[in-house]
């Protein structure tokens, strides 16, 4: 029988969203004067948008792994760490929903630290949506033993053949390289 893993290989290329954000908070808050904090802020300002770009591609990368492994014939899913747990929302989303919500308040500490306006892409924010629905739909993938048991949302295409392909390549691409910005250039044939 086929095998499928059940994470292509990002996973060793991601960063804790929540932990991280809280070392880089902490190390500013040790700073008792606002210019340092803000001078630390400003320093820190490129990782951590980098950090939700690398998370938000992730989940977009789950997605296009989603719709990939729902094509090929049926096989068994190996690796999934969330097999034969329970599903609780705010447990098994946890790191999603704080992206989400980090996402859309992050533009206050922009404004309060650099007086610049941040505002998270819509595009990004609909991504995080959609997988928010899939993992949903899926009971955040406590029962996924084969790729014929994962949903796919409505909201989703059906690529065709060629394009399955191309989906394909660029996830090897990115397990590889670890660069997450090249499935954002292919977002357009599932999204």
């Amino acid at each position: 029988m086929t095998e499928y893993l059940f994470d292509p290989g990002y996973g060793r290329h991601l960063n804790s969203l929540i932990y991280t954000l809280e070392d880089i908070y902490e190390t500013i808050g040790k700073f008792k004067n606002l210019s340092q904090r803000k001078f630390k802020f400003k320093q820190y300002f490129p990782a951590i948008l980098e950090l939700l770009d690398q998370n938000t591609t992730f989940y977009l990368g789950c997605l296009l792994w989603a719709v990939y492994l729902k094509s090929q014939p049926e096989g068994d899913i190996i690796n999934n760490h969330c097999l034969g747990n329970v599903f609780d929302e705010q447990t098994s989303l946890i790191e999603l929903l704080f992206l989400m919500k980090f996402s859309q308040t992050f533009s206050k500490d922009t404004k309060y630290y650099l007086n610049e306006d941040f505002v998270y892409p819509e595009e990004y924010s609909g991504i995080l949506e959609i997988y928010k629905e899939f993992a949903i739909l899926n009971d955040g993938f406590v029962n996924t033993k084969k790729n014929t048991d994962i949903t796919i949302p409505d909201k989703l295409k059906t690529p065709p053949p060629e394009d399955l392909e191309t989906i394909k390549r660029t996830i090897d691409e990115t397990v590889s390289t670890g660069d997450f910005d090249k499935l954002l250039k292919i977002r357009g044939l599932i999204l």
